[in-house]
């Protein structure tokens, strides 16, 4: 491990290291790190274990949508540190960043076949990449699943070198740290299954030991934390909606991902469905011919190959069966360093092979091109990114807008409107923890008509709505007053202040 970490044969990738941690601190050096809904559950969670309460969210309920392991990371830095997560965030994920690139440096080193060119070109499209650089800069647990990806590559690897108990406890521990940091760790158990079951120097019998002593203690993690939350709530994973989105569409929005990820983006963009579907055949039919010639299969290259095969797979399939945000940059985020060696593994041991100098020249210089294409269209998005948050700050709620509410600063300086007796609710609650640290009830989504009838049954309750893009899933105000009176409290420039009540004496006294 010393050898494959070692700073001599890898000072180009430590440079990358460096500029990654710097890229982080830029984009994040304005407004600080960025803050979704899912930023919001991980830092309440966490700041709620260092008082006390044990895995609790921004609702005071058991935090069941998401994995263990993300929030209880932060909360171990914040304990540690003494410092409150939102601050060490922006350098936390600046070093989480370093660490992948300086550990993708180190793989590359170790291809079957590379050069310090390719190398140093694939690690500078690695950096730019607006789809890390934008995950990075945000309060999300991807940021610990990619380094997760990234070191169960290097003990896979010597796992396939050296198929010991050692070892396979290594990938095993790995892929069951993966598993409670996203759900789609599972991911890597598939793709660490996959491998030891084709891997032909394996005899049957240690195939079905280690497969078995694998897959039990790869998936432990996530059944005790399944069984926790089924215990909890009497769910496993939190409310999940059957997939409305085709199979077709999903392929689509995956090949628009990768569109975005090669050179002439705007080109490839309009055929997104074929390219999303050439590249999951692609690499089925690379791994199939991987395993009947067992050609470089202990590689680095067949490693990431096969992890491209089992997420990219999972992900258009899981999203066809289950309902959940449109395949996006973010979710497939993990899948984006597998994806550029799978795309370009080739290039080197071509040049290495091509015998006429002449023809040899021109491809690397066409391959050098297409790379410097890339580079310049990522530095282009990466530019108007960063003069969009320079300006506001990151999207979420660390923009300025959210800070400059008028609603919330109220809220912030009159507690008494979140009185005990009457419940309150909003069409941002995460915002209203945010800012103000009171836990208040969501609008329900209409689909969950359990919740809806129990709002409308509710005789009076308030409610905090803010005049932000509509999120077409929540109930809004025309089907609140076709139910209920809805009598204003107060009234900002961003949003309003609502009793809303069937109690008609309230009313007369408004």
């Amino acid at each position: 491990m010393a050898s494959f970490l070692s700073l001599k044969k890898n000072y180009d990738s430590l440079i990358a290291a460096v500029l990654g941690l710097m890229a982080i601190l830029l984009f994040t050096h304005y407004g600080g790190i960025g803050i979704s809904p899912d930023s919001i559950m991980y830092t309440s969670v966490a700041r709620n274990m260092n008082a006390g309460k044990w895995l609790l969210g921004y609702d005071n309920k058991p935090m069941i949508l998401f994995p263990v392991l993300y929030p209880m990371f932060l909360g171990a830095i914040v304990f540690i540190s003494r410092q409150d997560v939102i601050i060490f965030a922006p350098v936390l994920n600046g070093i989480l960043f370093a660490v992948v690139v300086y550990l993708s440096g180190c793989i590359m080193q170790r291809f079957t076949y590379t050069s310090r060119l390719y190398k140093s070109l694939i690690l500078l499209i690695i950096i730019l990449c607006p789809c890390l650089t934008d995950v990075y800069s945000m309060l999300w647990s991807e940021t610990l699943f990619i380094l997760w990806v990234i070191l169960f590559f290097i003990f896979m690897y010597r796992y396939l070198q050296n198929s010991s108990i050692k070892n396979l406890l290594l990938i095993s521990c790995i892929a069951a740290l993966s598993c409670i940091t996203r759900y789609a760790g599972v991911t890597l158990i598939g793709t660490g299954a996959l491998l030891i079951l084709c891997f032909a120097m394996l005899t049957w019998r240690n195939k079905i030991f280690h497969l078995v002593l694998f897959g039990y203690l790869s998936i432990s993690l996530l059944a005790i934390n399944l069984v926790r939350n089924q215990l909890s709530s009497g769910l496993l994973t939190g409310q999940r909606q059957k997939g409305i989105v085709s199979l077709h569409d999903n392929i689509q929005y995956f090949g628009a991902v990768l569109s975005d990820w090669l050179p002439f983006a705007s080109f490839t963009k309009s055929i997104s469905f074929l390219l999303g579907l050439l590249f999951l055949t692609a690499v089925l039919a690379t791994f199939v011919y991987r395993i009947f010639k067992q050609t470089r299969y202990s590689s680095f290259e067949n490693i990431a190959t096969t992890f491209f095969l089992v997420f990219g797979w999972f992900m258009v399939i899981s999203a066809t069966v289950s309902r959940y945000e449109p395949i996006n940059a973010r979710l497939l985020s993990p899948l984006f360093i597998s994806f550029i060696w799978f795309s370009t593994q080739s290039v080197p041991r071509i040049v290495k092979f091509i015998s006429n100098k002449t023809i040899k020249i021109s491809f690397a210089f066409v391959m050098t091109s297409l790379a410097i294409v890339l580079l310049f269209q990522h530095y282009a998005v990466d530019k108007i990114t960063y003069k969009s948050e320079a300006e506001g700050g990151i999207g979420g709620y660390t923009e300025d807008d959210w800070k400059a509410s008028q609603t919330l600063h109220y809220l912030q300086k009159d507690s008494s409107f979140f009185n005990p007796v009457i419940p309150v609710f909003s069409n941002s609650n995460h915002a209203v923890y945010f800012y103000t640290g009171q836990s208040v009830f969501s609008l329900p989504e209409r689909v969950h008509t359990n919740k809806v009838i129990s709002l409308f049954a509710t005789p009076t309750f308030k409610l905090i709505w803010f005049n932000t893009e509509e999120n077409f899933d929540l109930l809004n105000l025309n089907e609140l007053k076709q139910k209920k009176s809805l009598i204003p409290i107060k009234t900002f420039n961003d949003g309003s202040l609502f009793l809303c009540t069937s109690d008609t004496s309230l009313l007369n006294k408004k």
